[in-house]
């Protein structure tokens, strides 16, 4: 018989084990590898005297240079050492020491090492003893000659004398340890590998022995204590403590050894504690190391990533190399470990296999495989998991850096208007200032507009979460895809060759032919994915600005026609998604046969032509590598698309970080010309140093982009003129420490002045002595136009950082008219005013800001139209008691205002704006008045209506007592916003109920059907690698002749034609489901959010819903259908892997029980710990996007006060609890992985051993067990961390479904249906009205009774607070109302509720515009011509506006001029009209204004209120809600209101007639009482 052909893996050991290879020669004179120990000693010695050299020099050099005497430093180590002495002649001298050496437990691990390294030195002495005291016969196997031997002796005396040394050292220096241990270590492990090396692993092999074996039991005694000390001993021992500051807690991976970070056994205690409690909070989770905090992370990576400070336009992408190349090459040397590791498999497989083939001819000892089959996975495994942790970590610092730099970034940019034309991929719109109005209307037309930014907050929404995770995905990716994956697919080619010869590059020419075909799939696949990206981009957007404008919605019965948009849109998303799963049903199909097409052709190829046997060894493991070509394969195809992704996101971070347009003061000087210069701001001249407390500026234009050139007078008119241009021709200086009033008609300038003065505009030098000067030494304070609040505590809004005076306080209060306002509050200042405020009427928030900017310490106050939103008397204590008051006295004031009457008593200064930018008139009141007529006039009207009386202001309106009562409420929580909701425990069985039962209108047969298919196709699968080990065993019982070739390859291809056509039925039921869930689910979820009440609107911030529709709705149509799919079909997997295996060997039953339930019930253990961190993980995302948005609308405002630093503050913060909770939710996927990996090795090892000393099985059937039995060990794990990635996506079902279970309105119902002429007019009966907020909250209204005639005109006046805006509100049933109103006749309460708002229109305090046009706001669901429109627009009041501005400059407002999101581009008196027109269109027969135009000029208001008067129905019923007096004397009725109950309700002439009437107190206390009188139809 010939002899039998060594298999490769045979060769590699016998090559390693050999002690008289090439290898062990090459070292010099016949000791061999004896002497390697001795050269690592001399090595380690020299370097370590060059480190101590260094170590004396450094010193030396650093005393040399120090500043102080000499004698500080050594009285201070004197000191020391005294302080030593004393505690040891205390008796703590012990515990300090214990203390320096890293503690109990690592003292212990060095003393430990030390007595290993002297007892290694005793038997080397030992040795030598015996050698020198004994018979000359000893060591009879010696290879060595006597005078080597006993120099070889000698050698290890020395290694160990030198390792003793050292480790006694490292015990009683705690300063040296760290150093010398790791020579110790280093000296040590070398050592023990010669050993392992010359006398372990020839035990392996048949034909050879140890070494060392002439040292008998001397040797192993050795290599166990060597063993201790050279792996066990550095593998446990914790790392020292670090230097940490006082009071600060340090985490546990930081004092971690090497074996419990690779084991991750540090989360062992939180794992533990997750599982005895309900729910771990946050505040119960590990620490974060002061290496991971933001802060630490900011400082060390900004200066390779900002512009600003790398000064180049280095892509982002070379800047994160920079900053992680440490983490990089550690990535990238575990990912070429894990390459080669990653052969142990196939190689264990065919040394296994090979010795059943041969029996007892076999070289190789079993157990050596079984060794290989254990430790190659495992440290693959430690490799791997590695890897992840270190990318893991990598991608939480990035997302911390990445945020941090965006949002630092976006600190420093410029606001601009931006349209909803530019870019679909926004999820919110930029809101209170953080869109400037340019008050001169857009900025160009829709054609000059598109721009590929839009909105400002939903770009940098976007770039923070998608872009953001498409960034950090792609990191973890790309060493993967340009190192492993190649680097496995050549290894497992170049294992094939060396077992199946040139057969197997006929192979790799098969799979490098085939290969186009996925590629093309998968580019046709990316198309559908963007295809789909902007579907549901459309769909984000729409629902983005539905939930922006949901108020209004909900305001004008819009819900059912807003949700047939938003299933519109989702229908087309759904279309490109299931287009999408089509053609990954081909592709993987195509990533499935590929790979076994290979593999057919392969083994053709060696048996046809080359004529060889295929055994089992050769056949089950060239399957293994080709299973590893299968793996690599599926991962490229993966791996492409994400990486592609990650490059386009980070183009585009890259993009917005170096192309968006920044302010002045940031900007290149060359370009800028040193706009800003601190204490001012201003282009070119710089103020001279005589005058540098100059406020003002002189010759210079300003714009709202670098883009816009300036028009000259001539070109005035043109298409330019829309973007609007601030013109200073001459010089503008206001007067330090006096009042600055800034007057004009809307559209002029008035706002973009103060930001031309803050450096938010673009300016343009028109001279060589232009400057811009606001002297920012002694602080600048800014109220906008359009209040911005925090979502915080009243209190909190009004300090913003500054330090609490009480006196000061008290006095901004009463003076800012706060105190009643408090009195109101539960919780008095302490109460939170929710999302943009929203618990705060419009007055409340301007008065708010307003007190912000007075409490500061700033000494120059830029306050901008703060009065508008306040009605008369409010006004009016404002400017008595606060703009006169102590607080504003001696600081300079910049105060832009309509209302110029109001504020001429306190104006030293005034400057008024016409429509073309420009100054009309500027100095003393009475010089501009002389100068401007209009405003002359404009004051002449209005000044009599304005001035009020001192004492006739009510004083129970602005009592002192609300101060008090505010302290006293102090300890109520004033919560309005409630936490995120947060599940304890597992996702239960009701919340995956929601989506299984969704699958389709009969879920139980769909189920039934879809199980069944999926165990067919497992069972079709497992028999082809049966058919494989029976084709194997023929070669055993016959010639190679007589078996058919042809045959089982025919066999083996209608097998596989099985499984594709088996796979891609189970995947045709998977889309279908899938598709019926995410539909329906979707739908439930917008009607529930369209159909919920405004109180809980009000207290749920826009961002958590957003985040419904979002990222949820995007697992659930992404990630839930695939880790569900993965769940059941890894079930089915396990299940008929256990019992194909169990045929072979049943004893695995046995084992896979254990493995199963151990690894089961680790899967819970983790999982309940993982669900805690998951739902920690999300909800301290959330405030993290909330801050960013918050501060971004409020951009100008902080930039105002200098409050950057503020937010960055809280910004860190913030991240810091995400980061927390990140980590350990990437770390306890590590510590699962590392386990049940760990437990499947043991599996597949205990099965080896049972099939090789027990079953005694044919190769071909032990080939046949071990592949299922791997399939079953490799899966297991599959299946844990697949049912945890179910339970961490389910977690979005349970949000979802959070939101389907929210408190609803009334229903429609039929019985609810109005008749079809309803409303033929609109009479309005109340009968005991009284309404409420919440169930348990106060009244608002107290039993309010009244009565309107058809085409009545009712005005409502009262002071802020009094129940006016609630009255509106409860009349549409926006909130909780008891009583009864009829409505022409019929019980409000009786009608549904779509049917009732569609037929009332009502126009908000805050008007609120979607992006797009005029005609889209106007008619959004294109139910009217233009005609009707611009009727609208005209009756509105807009045309007449437009009139003068036309005559000024050319710019006109049309139906197709671009709006930006929440009308950013347009003057709050321009939202105003629009909304006011948008009221017109609807052509109610109830028209409700509620301070519809408290931001409009007089003269535009007058033009209103007259189109109002006599282009309206004579059935139209109007109540109208004004602080304006001349808005409503010529009402039918007034309405007065007090704390929410009707003080007065009368016609004008009636009321003005009463004695003592708090409306005629009004009417006579003003200066122009004639001609109210007379509007009124009375004589005075």
């Amino acid at each position: 018989m010939p002899a039998r052909a060594m298999y490769p893996s045979e060769r590699l050991l016998r090559m390693l084990v050999n002690p008289q290879s090439s290898y062990f020669h090459s070292v010099p004179s016949a000791m061999g590898s004896q002497m390697i120990p001795l050269y690592a000693t001399g090595l380690s010695a020299l370097i370590l005297l060059a480190q101590a050299g260094l170590h004396a020099y450094r010193s030396a050099r650093d005393r040399q240079a120090a500043k102080g005497p000499p004698s500080d430093s050594d009285a201070m180590m004197e000191d020391e050492r005294a302080d030593a002495g004393l505690e040891d002649a205390e008796g703590h001298g012990l515990k300090g020491f214990v203390h320096r050496s890293g503690g109990r437990v690592v003292l212990t691990y060095k003393l430990a090492r030390l007595l290993s390294c002297v007892a290694l030195l005793c038997l080397a002495i030992a040795s030598v003893c015996n050698r020198y005291l004994g018979s000359g016969s000893d060591f009879p196997d010696s290879t060595l000659p006597r005078a080597d031997w006993d120099w070889v002796a000698f050698v290890q005396c020395a290694v160990y004398l030198y390792c003793a040394i050292l480790a006694l050292v490292s015990v009683s220096s705690p300063w040296y340890s760290a150093l010398v241990s790791s020579h110790l270590s280093f000296v040590l492990l070398l050592t023990w590998v010669v050993y392992l090396w010359r006398d372990v692993l020839p035990l392996g092999t048949t034909t050879r022995s140890p070494a060392d074996a002439h040292e008998g039991t001397l040797l192993w005694a050795k290599f166990a204590i060597l063993t201790v000390a050279a792996i066990i001993i550095p593998v446990l021992i914790p790392r020292p403590p670090l230097n940490t500051a006082p009071g600060e807690t340090v985490n546990k991976e930081q004092r971690a050894g090497w074996y419990e970070r690779r084991m991750y056994s540090w989360l062992n205690e939180t794992v533990a504690k997750a599982h005895r409690v309900k729910h771990l909070p946050l505040d119960e989770l590990p620490p974060l190391a002061s290496m991971d905090s933001t802060s630490v992370l900011v400082s060390k990576s900004l200066k390779h990533l900002d512009p600003l400070q790398t000064q180049s336009k280095r892509h982002l992408f070379w800047g994160f190399i920079t900053l992680f190349h440490r983490e990089y090459m550690l990535a990238a040397v575990l990912t070429a470990g894990t390459s080669v590791i990653g052969l142990s498999w196939p190689l264990a497989t065919q040394g296994i296999l090979a010795s059943l083939e041969a029996g007892n001819a076999s070289t190789v000892r079993p157990w050596v495989w079984l060794a290989v089959l254990f430790l190659g996975p495992t440290v693959e495994m430690v490799c791997e998991e590695w890897y992840q942790w270190a990318m893991n970590r990598m991608s939480v610092h990035t997302e911390a850096i990445v945020t941090e730099l965006l949002f630092q970034h976006a600190l420093r940019i410029r606001v601009k208007s931006e349209t909803s034309s530019d870019d679909s991929r926004d999820e919110s719109a930029a809101a209170s200032d953080s869109a400037p109005p340019t008050d001169g209307g857009d900025d160009s037309s829709a054609a000059e507009e598109k721009r590929k930014d839009s909105f400002l907050v939903g770009k940098l929404n976007n770039l923070i979460t998608s872009d953001l995770a498409s960034v950090t995905e792609g990191n973890k990716e790309w060493l993967r895809l340009f190192i492993q994956s190649p680097a496995r697919i050549g290894i497992a080619i170049a294992f094939m060759y060396s077992v199946l010869g040139w057969s197997a590059l006929v192979g790799l020419a098969t799979l490098v032919a085939l290969l186009p075909f996925p590629a093309y799939l998968s580019g046709w696949i990316q198309s559908f994915q963007k295809g789909m990206m902007s579907t549901t981009d459309a769909r984000v957007q729409v629902i983005n600005e539905v939930l922006n404008v949901i108020r209004m919605i909900k305001l004008f019965g819009w819900e059912p026609r807003v949700a047939a948009q938003i299933e519109e849109r989702r229908a087309a998303e759904l279309k490109f998604l299931s287009k999408t799963r089509w053609l990954e049903i081909v592709n993987n199909l195509f990533n499935y046969v590929i790979p076994l097409i290979t593999m057919v052709v392969t083994f053709a190829t060696y048996t046809v032509v080359m004529k060889g046997e295929l055994t089992a060894s050769k056949l089950f493991s060239s399957n293994a590598a080709f299973l590893i070509i299968q793996q690599q394969l599926h991962a490229i195809f993966f791996q492409i698309p994400v990486l592609t992704q990650a490059r386009v996101s980070l183009d585009r971070i890259n993009s917005f970080l170096h192309e968006t347009e920044l302010l002045d003061e940031f900007t290149d000087a060359t370009t800028a010309q040193d706009i800003v210069s601190s204490p001012t701001i201003g282009p070119s001249a710089p103020v001279p140093e005589s005058s540098s407390d100059i406020l003002g500026i002189k010759q210079t234009s300003f714009t709202w982009s670098d883009e816009v050139e300036v028009s000259t007078p001539s070109t005035v008119g043109s298409q330019q003129s829309r973007k609007f241009v601030l013109h200073i021709d001459g010089e503008v200086l206001f007067k330090r420490g006096r009042i600055n009033l800034i007057v004009g008609p809307t559209g002029s300038g008035k706002t973009s002045l103060l930001m031309a003065l803050l450096g938010e505009m673009h300016a343009i030098p028109m001279g060589p002595e232009s400057f811009v000067s606001l002297p920012r030494t002694g602080g600048v304070a800014y109220a906008a136009q359009e209040s911005w609040v925090l979502s915080d505590t009243i209190r909190n809004n009004i300090l913003f950082g500054a330090p609490f005076d009480e006196v000061r306080y008290a006095k901004v209060i009463q003076q800012c008219a706060l105190e009643r306002d408090l009195s109101l509050f539960d919780a008095g200042d302490k109460t939170e005013v929710g999302e943009k405020g929203i618990t705060l009427s419009g007055g409340q928030k301007a008065r708010i800001t307003l007190a912000r900017a007075i409490y500061s310490s700033a000494e120059i106050l830029l306050l901008d139209d703060v009065l508008a939103a306040l009605d008369v008397h409010t006004g009016r204590w404002i400017v008595d008691q606060c703009f006169k008051g102590d607080l504003v006295r001696g600081r300079t004031v910049l105060l832009v205002s309509h209302n110029v009457a109001l504020t001429r008593p306190i104006a030293d200064f005034v400057v008024a704006l016409g429509l073309n930018g420009r100054i009309a008139s500027q100095g003393s009141l009475e010089k501009t008045l002389r100068e401007d007529k209009e405003l002359s006039a404009e004051l002449a009207e209005e000044e009599a209506q304005l001035k009020l009386a001192d004492e006739e202001l009510p004083q129970s309106q602005f009592d002192s007592h609300g101060i008090e009562r505010a302290q006293k409420d102090a300890d109520k929580s004033g919560k309005l916003v409630v936490a995120e909701e947060v599940e304890e425990g597992q996702v239960g069985w009701n919340t995956l109920r929601l989506y299984l039962m969704n699958t389709s209108t009969r879920p139980l047969l769909y189920w039934a059907v879809y199980l069944s298919m999926l165990a067919v196709t497992h069972s079709v699968m497992n028999s082809q690698s049966y058919l494989l080990g029976y084709w194997a065993a023929q070669y055993e019982n016959h010639a190679p002749s007589e078996v058919s070739v042809p045959y089982y390859l025919s066999l083996y291809g209608v097998l596989v034609l099985g499984t594709m056509a088996a796979y891609a039925v189970v995947w045709f039921f998977f889309i279908i489901g899938s598709m019926h869930a995410s539909k329906v689910i979707h739908n439930r979820l917008v009607s529930s959010i369209l159909g919920t009440t405004l109180r809980w609107l009000d207290i749920t911030p826009t961002s958590r819903i957003i985040a419904r529709c979002t990222s949820d709705i995007q697992a659930i149509d992404t990630n839930v259908p695939r880790y569900l799919l993965g769940v059941v079909e890894c079930t089915v997997f396990l299940l008929l892997r256990v019992i194909t295996t169990a045929l072979m060997a049943p004893i695995f039953i046995i084992f896979a029980s254990i493995v199963g339930v151990a690894g089961a019930s680790l899967g819970r253990i983790y999982v309940k710990a993982q669900m805690c961190v998951k739902r920690e993980m999300s909800n301290t995302r959330a405030p993290v996007l909330g801050h960013f948005g918050s501060a971004i609308s409020g951009l100008v405002s902080i930039r105002a006060y200098g409050a950057q630093d503020m937010f960055k503050n809280e910004s860190y913060s913030r991240l810091d609890r995400y980061n927390r909770a990140a980590l350990i939710y990437y770390g306890l996927n590590r510590w699962i992985t590392v386990r049940v990996d760990l437990m499947g090795t043991v599996l597949s090892v205990a099965l080896a051993a049972y099939i090789i000393y027990v079953a005694r099985l044919s190769a071909s059937d032990a080939g046949f067990a071990m592949t299922m039995a791997a399939g079953f060990s490799i899966n297991i794990l599959f299946w844990v961390r697949t049912i945890n990635h179910l339970q961490v996506c389910a977690n979005s079902i349970e949000r979802v479904q959070q939101y389907l279970t929210i408190e609803q309105e009334p229903k429609p119902s039929a019985s609810g249906i109005p008749p079809a002429y309803w409303p033929a007019n609109g009479k309005l009966c109340v009968e005991k009205l009284s309404a409420r907020y919440s169930a348990d909250g106060p009244r608002v209204l107290h039993e309010i009774s009244f009565e309107v005639k058809s085409g009545e005109r009712i005005g409502i006046v009262g002071r802020t607070g009094s129940g006016k805006s609630s009255l509106t509100l409860a009349l549409l049933r926006c909130i909780l109302t008891e009583g009864t109103v009829y409505y022409d006749g019929i019980a409000t309460d009786s009608i549904n509720l779509d049917a009732l708002r569609s037929n009332i229109t009502i126009i908000p305090q805050t008007p609120e515009l979607l992006s797009g046009t005029p005609r889209k706001n106007l008619d959004p669901f294109e139910q009217h011509d233009d005609a009707t429109l611009n009727d609208a627009l005209r009756s509105a009041g807009l045309f007449s506006l437009q009139q003068s501005m036309n005559a000024e400059s050319g710019g006109c407002l049309t139906l197709d001029s671009e709006i930006a999101g929440g009308g950013g581009n347009l003057s709050v008196g321009q939202r105003q009209i629009l909304a006011l027109a948008r009221a017109i269109v609807r052509r109610s027969k109830l028209l409700i204004l509620d301070e519809a135009t408290s931001a409009i000029d007089y003269d535009t208001d007058a033009i209103i209120q007259n189109s109002l008067r006599e282009e309206l129905g004579r059935d139209v019923t109007v109540i109208t809600v004004a602080h304006r007096l001349q808005s409503i004397m010529d009402a039918d009725k007034i309405m007065v209101l007090d704390a929410g109950r009707i003080v007065e309700y009368d016609a004008p002439r009636i009321l003005l007639q009463k004695e003592g009437g708090y409306f005629r107190g009004l009417v006579d206390g003003s200066g122009d009482k004639a001609a109210l009188y007379a509007q009124a139809g009375c004589a005075v």
